[in-house]
């Protein structure tokens, strides 16, 4: 099954990593064309700032199976990932999530997302729950309206995703993206979706944010 590996990691003050024309600018997109290159890696990478805190860059990884991610990371991922370290200054978490439809809406010039916390038993059908009021909200969205642009949703894998803001709490992630054109385009509908995971029984925190994802795949 396809799933895609999500990370966060610190920033050092002071560098535009996401700037091509500096030198920092080319260490992280150097890295991720390592990764593409290698056998056994994944299919494509998103990765950019929080909007909000550019101190935070966030990485999405394509991959076949968390298997295939396993293998990898048994083989290449020390020598592909070496100069990270001169640009971020630690990892926050590296864990799972299944995406869907796909990962496609992080191609949007902008990407809405909602990171949000519940307990790290909560059964299969309080999840369901959350999913289905969740995916009635996405379905407003009009796919014959020129300005569409897509939406994915999903759970993650592991149970132990560090909640941001509560030093050291850990919980199951549930994470909604909304891509848009502008900054404030769907902005109605992200508000309500943000509107009804607060209201959800048993979420433990939220953290939503704006990224401006950048892209690189493999040839």
């Amino acid at each position: 099954m396809a799933i895609t590996e999500v990370g966060c990691m610190g920033v050092k003050p002071g560098l535009s990593i996401t700037d091509p024309s500096t030198p920092e600018g080319a260490i992280l997109p150097g890295v991720w064309k390592t990764v593409l290159t290698k056998p056994g890696g994944p299919q494509r990478i998103f990765w950019g700032l929080e909007k909000e805190d550019s101190s935070k860059v966030w990485a999405f990884f394509d991959w076949n199976s968390v298997q295939e991610h396993v293998d990898f990371a048994k083989t290449h991922v020390a020598e592909a990932v070496k100069d990270i370290p001169k640009v971020c200054t630690h990892g926050e978490f590296t864990k799972h999530v299944t995406l869907l439809p796909s990962t496609d809406v992080l191609g949007s010039p902008i990407t809405q997302i909602i990171a949000s916390y519940f307990p790290s038993d909560i059964s299969a059908d309080e999840k369901d729950k959350i999913t289905q009021h969740v995916k009635g909200l996405l379905s407003k969205a009009d796919t014959n309206d020129p300005g569409y642009i897509p939406w994915g949703y999903g759970w993650g894998l592991e149970n132990d995703y560090p909640v941001r803001g509560l030093g050291g709490k850990t919980g199951t992630i549930f994470m909604v993206l909304v891509g848009a054109q502008t900054g404030d385009q769907h902005n109605t509908l992200f508000g309500e979706l943000v509107h009804a995971v607060k209201s959800m029984d048993g979420l433990v925190g939220l953290h939503q944010f704006t990224m401006r994802s950048l892209r690189q795949e493999r040839e």
